[in-house]
């Protein structure tokens, strides 16, 4: 058996995270803090944005996020990212601007202890936008993309301390646009051998995926095929064409299948068969565990049925 040290080690530290429901509903502002960071996030649903720029924290230099559906494609999530020295001037003009309808939900970040300067501001701002473009699970729609350095080495190490915190901070808070899709439980995002790879083989397809982040990725150079079932839901019609428009799904050369150009991470095993197979199709049944050809359905059954019995 392992020691209590060791077993505390093998797992990810826990982390303390403080909410604040600031008029006692989830649908109103909400202030959401990690404890031992120096950083202070205020969310709000579109509606409730003049409460949130009656806030102190938006008087403050902070940076911000603006994020809602694609008008055009709801499969598709647009986001914006700006700062500002008063950020409530800023989300004041963004909700009258034509160009910004889209976004239904805010984020701002600020420093508790105010030490965050406009230079620290726009060091965040472009590596947030630099990480939803390398993460590309939603759309960045600034116009520019600023690489700004202008810090010396050991603000840009402050700073990237901050930014770590607010990776892990934004999909709690359902902003999750910097997670690569291939990012595991371990930091460093690759499989660890325990870690099992499923294939998915059904009409000519031949897909790999691990479970990854809460998500069931499916690899890079994995196949899926071209031709749709009658079956094919709208939500998988959708997100194949979008893939299909971003570049992430190829058409090979015989023109009968598409190549996943890189890690897409989906919800659940099911939605990533739909996407591959074209069609309605049972994801727990049709995945195999590589090796054994163990079905994820009883794979996932053992794991529950380990849990139950503890660790020994």
């Amino acid at each position: 058996m392992k020691s209590d040290a060791a077993n505390y080690r093998a797992r990810r530290i826990g982390r303390t995270l403080k909410l604040f429901l600031v008029d006692g509903s989830p649908t109103g502002v909400i202030t959401a803090e990690l404890g031992n960071w120096s950083g202070k996030a205020v969310v709000a649903p579109r509606t409730a944005l003049p409460d949130l720029i009656k806030r102190e924290e938006a008087s403050r230099t902070g940076v911000y996020l603006l994020m809602g559906p694609d008008p055009d494609n709801t499969a598709r999530t647009l986001v914006y990212v700006g700062e500002s020295d008063s950020v409530r001037t800023r989300l004041a003009s963004h909700d009258s601007d034509d160009a910004k309808q889209f976004f239904t939900r805010v984020c701002l970040i600020v420093s508790k202890d105010e030490n965050l300067t406009k230079a620290h501001g726009r060091y965040l701002e472009a590596r947030i936008m630099a990480l939803i473009r390398a993460a590309s699970r939603a759309v960045l729609v600034n116009g520019t993309e600023p690489d700004f350095k202008g810090l010396p080495e050991p603000e840009i190490a402050d700073m990237e301390g901050f930014l770590s915190e607010i990776e892990i901070l934004l999909p709690v808070l359902g902003f999750d646009v910097l997670r690569r899709a291939a990012e595991s439980g371990d930091a460093d995002g690759p499989a660890r051998a325990d870690e099992p790879i499923f294939t998915f083989t059904e009409a000519g397809t031949n897909a790999r995926a691990r479970e990854a982040g809460g998500e069931f990725v499916v690899l890079a150079g994995s196949l899926a095929r071209v031709k749709e079932t009658n079956t094919i839901h709208d939500g998988a019609k959708d997100q194949r064409r979008q893939l299909v428009e971003d570049g992430v799904l190829v058409k090979s050369a015989d023109g009968q299948h598409y190549t996943f150009a890189r890690d897409v991470a989906f919800s659940s095993p099911s939605g990533a068969a739909a996407v591959v197979y074209g069609g309605n199709i049972s994801g727990p049944a049709m995945w195999r565990r590589e090796g054994d050809g163990l079905t994820y359905k009883d794979w996932r059954q053992q794991q529950l049925a380990q849990a139950q019995g503890g660790d020994e």
